[in-house]
């Protein structure tokens, strides 16, 4: 048990770090330059990617909250304190993540308003 909960802690880490460092990237090789805007539909990119990063801000944080509960099962259960104290240091490291992932999270998102805003107005159904 102690192992799976290792490895979705290490999942949890592993898809933070290739998702949001990307969004640079893609959006920039999803959007036109001005020479090539007529080749490009931008405004179904943006749609698109916003979903996708959407998703992933989701997936992300449904597997951080479930590694706090399952790690705070973890520590109120252990009866041995090595146990507990390794339960309690992950659990503080997953706490700050969800910190991390709130800047990460607005982070891509300015910037995907920011590159998407001349296509798209994304507060209209707002």
């Amino acid at each position: 048990r102690p192992r799976d909960l290792l490895s979705l802690n290490e999942a949890v880490v592993s898809t933070q770090s290739t998702g949001d460092d990307k969004v640079i990237y893609r959006l920039n090789t999803l959007l036109p330059t001005k020479s090539f805007a007529d080749k490009v539909d931008a405004v179904s990119n943006c749609n698109a990617f916003r979903e996708e990063l959407s998703a992933l801000h989701t997936r992300r944080h449904n597997m951080i909250t479930t590694c706090i509960e399952r790690n705070q099962a973890l520590m109120d259960g252990a009866s041995d304190p090595a146990e507990k104290r390794r339960a309690q240091r992950s659990l503080r490291a997953l706490k700050l993540e969800i910190g991390v992932e709130r800047v990460v999270n607005e982070r891509s998102e300015t910037f995907l308003n920011n590159k998407c805003s001349p296509f798209l107005n994304f507060n209209a159904g707002s």
